[in-house]
């Protein structure tokens, strides 16, 4: 009977693989062809660009911008110029093919995991090429937006319609590429660092054959910075690591907070960031490998690196991480790496180090004899480096309300802050956080240097709740119980360790997704006659003891992580070279005709001179049409028109 039971359980398994395997190959089958159709689409874009670069040249503004901001940081040359303009206007013209094509778009972002294979590390390695992820490259041509776009690691980035790349293979110069040793172009080192003489393999040494190289070293013009992105519908484990090789151009007069910058980040479904790395170009830094060019240029490296995240805070929940890599703010100096191993390795030694929280399991704390509780973790200090503080800080409501500078237990992988509840306030009352920083010192070259790790929380939601000491059970009547979503967190969030009974009213608050009012008891909530959740409010309900973690809404893990910009938004700072759109009269305070030259009309659109659009519509085929502005505010439009062959052209409107 034993071995009747074995061969069922092991034919079982077997089953259970087989059906993985599937899933897996049809999902990389799907990917396969997304990512085919994409490539398809950058042969078109890079035919219409050909077609269209003479057709266009960039608006005036833009062009006078190019120029001011690439003379402002050292002396160019002319070519040098007219290289940024170029660029400039492939750009342009990359934002006019997808606003012509917005169907196209799609192509780009990659197909969600199915939740059946969420706890399976699918393609961590790229030896599948880019199944699974979505990659993007702002360009930030200098005149979007000036310098104030670059905030360094807090320079914010999101996958538009426009910014959307498929990686080449083995081109060095695309801003996105797959290193593959089995494809044609193959450079088994850096180039850039080989041209010195030093060789950093470009696949990582415990990888295979595939991984990934973000931004080029192509500088003016243009500060770009290069994300690829991977959305899990299921963290799985505590902790994510990964493998990266960074190489970043240095000029010793700029300023750190301009220099290029490496970010590495988890985002949980409401964007906030879990755990987060970030390098900046630092000479000082001991993770650095330096190269003296010369007096104005240095080189920066690193060999291949095992670095880890701290997820634990939305484990078992939805989440997304983010690589991005940056030129320097001027554009000239760049920033590139090589990442490896998403998913699927586990660090022996995390290089950067790592810093996590256990929970802490209490459920009222000991007001009257003050007894202490234990806030614990772990912690491994980076590579060569020494502990040289540890702390942490009470959160409440995003305040700190109090510290403690050290721990009470201390070993060299763990530690304990012994926590006092009148450090909490005299009657602790709702939700707090624990955050635990700590600083490591490492000696190097050029002095001793210090980093800096910390975590924020111990798990999802707050780390400890004390609303009534949560006591067995709780019952609600209207009106006195009566909530909505605007009522304080301590108020609008109630646990029972055995029911809730509820016949009170849940009105409208402000509509803020996840912000609902939430009830929970281990055994059950009971809605009684009389409750009522009104049309619009927000409102959640499920059994769960006093654990204080009050989960709302979570997205739904086939959502992509990621929107792309509505067409809408699209702005293209380019003016039709042959033919004209001529507004008669202009000034105008009533009526105007627009008339097209040599064309027909498709569609138009009239936008504020900061890109509010104010109208927009198809129009029958005619080289005239009449239009009356009479309602609009005096200023400044942007009048847009696309012809039937779809060129498109652009004049501005003065409204007196």
């Amino acid at each position: 009977m034993n071995k009747i039971f074995k061969i069922v359980l092991i034919c079982c398994v077997y089953i259970s693989f087989q059906s993985t395997y599937a899933q897996i190959d049809k999902y990389l089958d799907l990917e396969r062809n997304r990512i085919s159709l994409s490539q398809q689409t950058e042969n078109e874009i890079e035919e219409f660009i050909k077609k269209n670069f003479n057709k266009y040249k960039l608006s005036k503004e833009i062009d006078n911008e190019i120029i001011r901001h690439i003379k402002q940081d050292e002396e160019v040359s002319d070519a040098e110029i007219e290289t940024a303009r170029a660029k400039e206007k492939i750009y342009e013209l990359r934002k006019l093919f997808f606003k012509q094509n917005p169907e196209k778009k799609v192509f780009y972002k990659a197909n969600p995991i199915p939740t059946s294979l969420s706890l399976e590390c699918v393609n961590g390695d790229f030896e599948n090429g880019t199944a699974g992820y979505s990659f993007w490259s702002d360009a930030h041509p200098q005149p979007d937006s000036g310098s104030d776009f670059f905030l360094s690691c807090a320079t914010p980035t999101a996958l538009t319609a426009t910014n959307v790349v498929t990686p080449s293979v083995n081109n060095f110069n695309s801003t996105i590429t797959l290193i593959d040793d089995t494809s044609a172009g193959y450079q088994q080192y850096d180039p850039v660092l080989a041209s010195f003489g030093v060789n950093v393999p470009t696949l990582n040494t415990n990888g295979d054959s595939k991984c990934i190289k973000l931004n080029n070293t192509n500088g003016y013009g243009s500060s770009d910075l290069t994300t690829v992105s991977r959305y899990f519908p299921n963290i799985n484990q505590p902790t994510i690591d990964f493998n990266f090789s960074l190489i970043m151009d240095n000029k010793p007069e700029h300023e750190q907070e301009i220099q290029p910058y490496f970010r590495v980040r988890v985002l949980d479904t409401n964007n906030n960031v879990v755990d987060e790395i970030c390098i900046i170009a630092n000479p000082d830094n001991c993770l650095f490998n330096r190269i003296d060019v010369d007096e104005n240029r240095r080189i920066l490296y690193t060999n291949w690196i095992c670095a880890r995240l701290n997820v634990q805070d939305i484990l078992n929940q939805p989440g997304t991480i983010e690589f991005s890599v940056s030129d320097c703010q001027p554009s000239k100096h760049f920033g590139t790496v090589y990442i490896d191993n998403i998913c699927g390795i586990i660090c022996a030694t995390p290089q950067l180090g790592a810093l996590s929280i256990d929970p802490t399991n209490i459920n009222c704390p000991d007001i009257v004899g003050n007894t202490p509780f234990q806030v614990c973790g772990t912690y491994q200090p980076p590579v060569n480096a020494t502990l040289n503080t540890l702390t942490l800080e009470i959160v409440q409501n995003g305040d700190i309300i109090n510290s403690i500078s050290a721990p009470s237990q201390l070993t060299t992988n763990t530690f304990c802050f012994s926590v006092l509840p009148s450090l909490l306030g005299s009657t602790p009352i709702g939700d707090f956080e624990f955050n635990v920083h700590a600083t490591f010192n490492v000696n190097c070259p050029p002095g001793t240097f210090m980093y800096e790790i910390s975590d924020s929380s111990a798990n999802v939601g707050p780390d400890v709740t004390f609303n009534n000491c949560c006591v067995a059970t709780l019952t609600l009547a209207s009106p006195a119980d009566d909530l909505n979503n605007l009522a304080v967190l301590e108020t609008k969030t109630k646990e029972r360790s055995d029911w809730i009974k509820a016949s009170n009213v849940i009105s409208v608050g402000d509509n803020a997704l996840s912000n609902g009012v939430v009830y929970h008891a281990a055994n059950y909530v009971e809605l009684n006659p009389g409750f009522e959740a009104v049309y619009g409010s927000q409102f959640a309900a499920y059994p769960e003891g006093c654990t204080g973690n009050f989960i709302y809404k979570i997205q739904n893990p086939t959502t992509s992580h990621h929107p792309i910009e509505d067409d809408k938004q699209i702005i293209v700072n380019l003016t039709r070279i042959d033919g004209s759109l001529l507004i008669v009269p202009n000034p105008s305070s009533s009526t105007i005709e627009l008339i097209l030259e040599n064309n027909k009309f498709k569609q138009f659109n009239i936008s504020t001179i900061d890109g509010k659009f104010v109208m927009e519509n198809k129009v029958e085929k005619t080289e005239k049409m009449q239009m009356d502005v009479s309602r609009f505010a005096s200023g400044i439009y942007i009048i847009t028109v696309w012809s039937e062959d779809g060129n498109i052209y652009t004049e501005k409107l003065i409204k007196n």
